[in-house]
């Protein structure tokens, strides 16, 4: 099983003319993955993205008044099932800044394999184009739609997506709950500035519970393996395959 995650950078694309469904495409013809967990995306996706047998996830209406573009799961011919309440009390998801985390509970050949959540967390600003949030920040803020959703799939997480923030480790908000980052001993660059190209970061990430990350056979990410994605993109992917 192949898993993919990546920045689509839509909202810059429509300006550049660039259709959303290059995006899928280059997506399938670079990662072949079966389960892609995608941010900055057009939501709902292209029509052809269903016909095609993927699975779709998302936020109705992506960001508020950012005209349909979030964070989206999708899984290939498997079953992906959107989760907005979780446990007991029903604990509401994705309130605190509506658009930034999709969760979704996945099976593979009719079998449980893992919940999964995808995180876009901008740099926010209020009406007057000031900034009122740090994405460090707003990570710690979801720390009970986290709590929530591992305990609600008794620890078979993954977290993937972009969180605008350089970590040299996992975040604490994340670290405390025992995941896994694959890439952590890699020096990555998955973002460069379009407005200056020496401006590159590590801005995407994915975290597995340990008995996922223990399954994992390959894995490839960044500018270095992915060049051409900045010819769609500011950003490049992350991929892992693994066992199921």
């Amino acid at each position: 099983m192949r898993i993919a995650t990546w920045n689509l950078n839509t909202w810059i694309n429509r300006k550049n003319g660039i259709d959303n469904s290059t995006l899928w495409n280059w997506a399938d013809d670079n990662l072949a993955a079966d389960l892609v967990i995608f941010t900055e995306a057009a939501t709902p996706p292209p029509p052809s993205v269903r016909t095609q047998g993927w699975n779709v996830v998302h936020r109705p209406g992506g960001f508020p008044n950012r005209s349909n573009w979030g964070t989206l799961i999708a899984g290939l011919n498997m079953r992906v099932e959107h989760l907005t309440h979780v446990g007991k009390k029903k604990h509401e998801l994705d309130t605190k800044f509506p658009g930034s985390l999709t969760a979704a509970d996945v099976w593979v050949d009719d079998e449980y394999f893992a919940c999964v959540v995808v995180i876009y967390l901008p740099y926010r600003k209020d009406a007057n184009k000031d900034f009122i949030g740090h994405p460090a920040e707003d990570l710690v803020d979801l720390k009970k739609d986290f709590k929530n959703l591992l305990d609600h799939c008794d620890g078979r997480i993954i977290v993937a997506g972009d969180l605008n923030y350089m970590y040299s480790c996992i975040p604490g908000p994340l670290d405390e709950f025992d995941l896994v980052d694959p890439f952590e001993d890699c020096e990555l660059v998955t973002f460069r500035q379009d407005w200056d190209h020496e401006g590159i970061f590590l801005m995407d990430y994915i975290y597995l519970a340990p008995e996922l990350a223990d399954r994992i056979t390959a894995q490839a990410g960044g500018i270095d393996d992915f060049p051409d994605s900045l010819n769609v993109s500011d950003h490049a992917p992350l991929l892992i395959e693994m066992n199921v």
